[in-house]
């Protein structure tokens, strides 16, 4: 380097950044080896580094403070803003080396200061031309194609889903265990992984004082009521590893309902936990037998003769549908004579000493 011309000669393409020379170090180091704008300043910014000496730093820095700048970007930028040829495509390139190289500032309107993402900035999207519906009637939109899918579904589908239908068995003798599972069509719910077991202790094969230590083990689990066990698990995240668990469970039940070490006979059975409601039964005595069925008959066989001969009678029996008959008929004719005398009532009749229509004196 010869002098101070030169080196600013040399640097007026390649210093176009106001970050420290160790910065540019670092970011050379890291760059990739895509060809972009940001690449090719950095590889700039290191080729000066690399060539520079600090006798020409401060040959740099004795020039822009004489110039009457505190840096010597700051110097190589207004002279090149002041010199004739620097057009305005050069002037933005430059800019837009410098965004590149700084970097967007902060959007202080923001809660954190954060920067857009690139990825979310959709201009051709951004403004609304007025060829479209609102958020609101969207959803709605969606809202009524899904209840024509299901309807579609209902009229096509559901019929031929009799053909899959399996006639009604009950269950064996060996099936004691009755298994209640949640299931909530087309979502994902926290209540799916609930499962419920439920089974009676007589079903087990026990004998008596077994089945009444089995009871006493359930605890508050137990119905007196309906004679069931019932129990439930949500503790794990799917529906078979909490299905498993209780299966284990009502099997250790069993097997120390079955231990004959100690049966609990000093240890009563508490149904404190459930209150029994009284519930109201049919009176025997109001059931319909075969006997009270021909009492019922052979009491209206004996009134419908004795309406008959009522009928016969002159005046015996009142007919209801005539008499009502009769009154509506006469309330019609009453109706229209009174509509007959005030039409009579009505009629123009010309006033005494008045000439009539068309006459002369």
């Amino acid at each position: 380097m010869s002098g101070p011309g030169s080196a600013s000669a040399s640097s007026s393409r390649g210093l176009h950044t106001s970050r420290p020379l160790r910065d540019d170090r670092r970011g050379a180091d890291a760059a990739d080896g895509e060809a972009s704008p940001q690449l090719d300043l950095k590889i700039m910014n290191k080729a000066f580094a690399d060539s520079i000496t600090p006798e020409g730093l401060r040959q740099l820095d004795e020039l822009a403070k004489s110039n009457g700048h505190a840096t010597v970007d700051g110097y190589l930028e207004a002279a090149l803003r002041e010199t004739p040829g620097w057009s305005s495509e050069d002037r933005a390139l430059e800019e837009e080396l410098h965004r590149d190289d700084v970097g967007e500032k902060p959007n202080k309107s923001s809660f954190w200061y954060d920067e857009d993402d690139p990825e979310m900035i959709t201009e051709e999207h951004d403004e609304f031309d007025e060829d479209d519906i609102t958020s609101m009637a969207h959803g709605k939109l969606d809202e009524v194609r899904e209840m024509r899918h299901y309807a579609r579904l209902a009229v096509w589908e559901m019929p031929l889903l009799s053909k899959l239908a399996k006639k009604f068995e009950p269950p064996a003798r060996d099936q004691v265990l009755r298994w209640r599972y949640t299931t909530y069509m087309g979502e994902m719910h926290p209540a799916e992984k609930k499962v419920v077991v439920q089974f009676a202790p007589a079903d087990l094969g026990l004998t008596d004082a077994q089945a009444l230590k089995l009871k006493k083990l359930a605890g508050a689990r137990y119905n007196p009521d309906t004679q069931l066990v019932k129990m439930s698990c949500e503790s794990f995240e799917h529906q078979a590893q909490n299905k498993a668990y209780l299966a284990r469970l009502v099997d250790a039940l069993v097997a120390r309902a079955r231990d004959p070490a100690d049966m609990f006979d000093d240890v009563p059975l508490d149904t404190r936990h459930h209150r029994s409601a009284p519930r109201p039964r049919f009176p025997a005595g109001w059931r319909m037998t075969e006997e009270r069925r021909r009492e019922l008959e052979e009491g209206r066989r004996r009134a419908a003769l004795e309406d008959l001969g009522r009928a016969e009678a002159a005046g015996g029996l009142v007919d209801g549908q005539k008499r009502i008959d009769d009154f509506l008929m006469q309330r019609v004719l009453e109706e229209q004579a009174k509509e007959r005398e005030r039409a009579e009532e009505l009629v123009a009749v010309p006033a005494f000493g008045k000439p009539a229509a068309g006459s002369r004196r």
